[in-house]
C-alpha cells in the first residue's frame, strides 16, 4: 500500500501545485501529460528507482521476456503506460493515470487499462491505477465506495481536497491491479 500512497501523493501534488501555476479554473483541467510527468518525478524522487513515462507496453512485454509475435503486436498496439518504474534496469511496476470527472459509473480505463492489468496477471510485474476523482451528479464518497468495490477495497485514498472555486471536493487515490481487480 506504501506504493498507492506515494501515487495518490503524487497526483494529488501534481493538481494542486499545476493549478496555482496555470491559474485554472477547475481542479479537474489538469492535462495528462502534465500529470504523467509530475507523477514520474515524483515517484523517482520518493523511490530513488528510475522511471519512464508513456512507456509502450510492446516494449515492457519483450524486456519482461515476452516473444513479440504479430498477435502480441496487435494485442498491446499502440498502448502506453502512463508510467514504468524500472529497477535493475527492467520494469516491475506500472501506472496508468486517469481522471474521474465525467458523468458515467466507472472511471475511463480504455484499452491501456487492460492490457496492463494483462501484464499484472501474468505474475511478471505489479500494476497500480491513479485517479483523480471528481464528483459530477454522484456525489465524491459515493465514487470513491464505488471504486473501492471495483479494486477489491484494495485502494489508498489521499485528503480531500477544496476546489479553487470553492465549490467542491476532489481527491487522488490509487489502487493495485491484477488478481483483486473485480469485473464492472
Amino acid at each position: 500500500m506504501e506504493f498507492e500512497k506515494a501515487v495518490a501523493d503524487a497526483g494529488t501534488e501534481a493538481v494542486l501545485r499545476y493549478r496555482a501555476m496555470a491559474g485554472i479554473a477547475r481542479d479537474n483541467e489538469i492535462p495528462n501529460s502534465v500529470l504523467r510527468a509530475f507523477v514520474a518525478e515524483h515517484l523517482h524522487r520518493r523511490l530513488g528507482l528510475p522511471v519512464r513515462v508513456d512507456r509502450l507496453l510492446a516494449a515492457v512485454a519483450r524486456e519482461l521476456g515476452q516473444p513479440l509475435d504479430n498477435d502480441i503486436l496487435e494485442f498491446f498496439g499502440g498502448c502506453r503506460a502512463d508510467v514504468a518504474v524500472y529497477p535493475d534496469g527492467r520494469p516491475s511496476l506500472l501506472v496508468q493515470l486517469t481522471i474521474f470527472d465525467a458523468a458515467t459509473h466507472l472511471p475511463p480505463g480504455g484499452p491501456e487499462l487492460d492490457r496492463i492489468d494483462f501484464l499484472a496477471r501474468t505474475g511478471k510485474l505489479r500494476a497500480s491505477i491513479g485517479v483523480m476523482i471528481c464528483p459530477f451528479v454522484v456525489p465524491l464518497e459515493a465514487r470513491i465506495e464505488r471504486l473501492h468495490d471495483l479494486f477489491g477495497g484494495n485502494m489508498y485514498v489521499g485528503e480531500r481536497q477544496e476546489s479553487q472555486d470553492r465549490k467542491w471536493h476532489w481527491c487522488f487515490a490509487a489502487a493495485s491491479l491484477g488478481a483483486t481487480r473485480r469485473a464492472p
